[in-house]
């Protein structure tokens, strides 16, 4: 009879395996966040969490297990046992965030961003990023504010449809948007932001995509800003 599966075997024998989740959890507790493959940040993730709870409990007992487990303990104690364990005094799981980014290119795995949460500067956190660049990609399309109209979607009231596909597509889509407002309005509540600073981050976002687009040409203002977005979230001043 087959049992069930403790972890990902990871197409690695368990001696490699082992040293590439020390390795890759050694390097996400020191840097905050890293990129990897789905199924690598999907087991990074209890691995981390765990760490954490150690460092959180802070006796000797716990030292000695992460110095056991992780690599560069002079780096990553001080993290777990300080920096970690005052940011979640409270927080009793769920440090980490997975975001999917695409698929690689070449053997079309799926990539992820995992990253450490950080409640004190939520401005500073990848999904908060994603979710500025995707409202200002919204807005250099209908070239209006767009804080205030996606927290509020309405659907079309006086629209006809020619059969039921088309009005499940557009129920979809609203649904779909009042889903992204609930997104939008736990990032304010997280970053204690008002609409209006939301609106002017976004605002100097897609400024800065624009004098990116005024250096190259042949390329449309959406195609531009989607490849060479800059990466680092704008921060209020």
């Amino acid at each position: 009879m087959h049992g069930g599966s403790a972890h990902r075997k990871l197409n690695m024998k368990s001696a490699l395996r082992r040293q590439v989740l020390r390795n890759l959890t050694t390097d996400l507790i020191k840097h905050g966040r890293l990129e990897t493959t789905m199924p690598r940040a999907k087991e990074l993730r209890r691995l981390v969490d765990k760490m954490i709870t150690l460092g959180k409990r802070g006796g000797e007992h716990e030292r000695h297990q992460i110095e056991a487990y992780l690599y560069q303990p002079k780096a990553v104690v001080p993290l777990l046992m300080d920096t970690y364990a005052k940011r979640f005094s409270t927080r009793p799981g769920g440090f980490t965030r997975i975001i999917p980014i695409g698929n690689r290119l070449g053997d079309h795995a799926p990539m992820a961003v995992i990253e450490i949460l950080n409640t004190e500067e939520p401005e500073s956190e990848v999904s908060f990023s994603y979710l500025v660049r995707s409202l200002a990609t919204m807005q250099l399309k209908e070239e209006t504010k767009i804080v205030n109209k996606a927290l509020a979607p309405t659907p079309a009231e006086d629209s006809v449809y020619a059969d039921k596909r088309s009005f499940k597509k557009a129920l979809d889509e609203h649904r779909s948007k009042e889903k992204f407002a609930l997104k939008i309005k736990k990032a304010m509540k997280n970053a204690s932001l008002s609409a209006d600073q939301l609106q002017e981050i976004v605002d100097r976002d897609m400024d800065r995509a624009k004098v990116l687009h005024d250096k190259e040409t042949g390329k449309s203002v959406h195609r531009f800003a989607k490849d060479t977005w800059p990466e680092n979230t704008p921060v209020l001043e």
